[in-house]
């Protein structure tokens, strides 16, 4: 019974990571907060580098983030 429940609880994180991440890349928080920055961003084929460094930048500071974004897609 303990190996049912937790593989159970095992799957139920594991998909819920996944659902966490938008096709982006990104996290559903993120790709909101870089959208809401800059509206109509185009977050499709973004690096993994790029990925990190948005990432980074909605969850630092809030000065500039626009402008950090603007330059982290160009």
């Amino acid at each position: 019974m303990k190996k049912i429940a937790l593989a159970l609880t095992a799957f139920a994180a594991l998909t819920t990571a996944a659902s966490a991440m938008t096709e982006s890349g990104l996290t559903t928080a993120a790709e909101i907060e870089v959208l809401s920055a800059l509206p109509g961003a185009d977050l499709s084929n973004l690096t993994s580098d790029q990925i990190a460094a948005l990432e980074g930048v909605v969850n630092g500071e809030d000065s500039g983030v626009g402008a950090k974004i603007r330059a982290i897609l160009n």
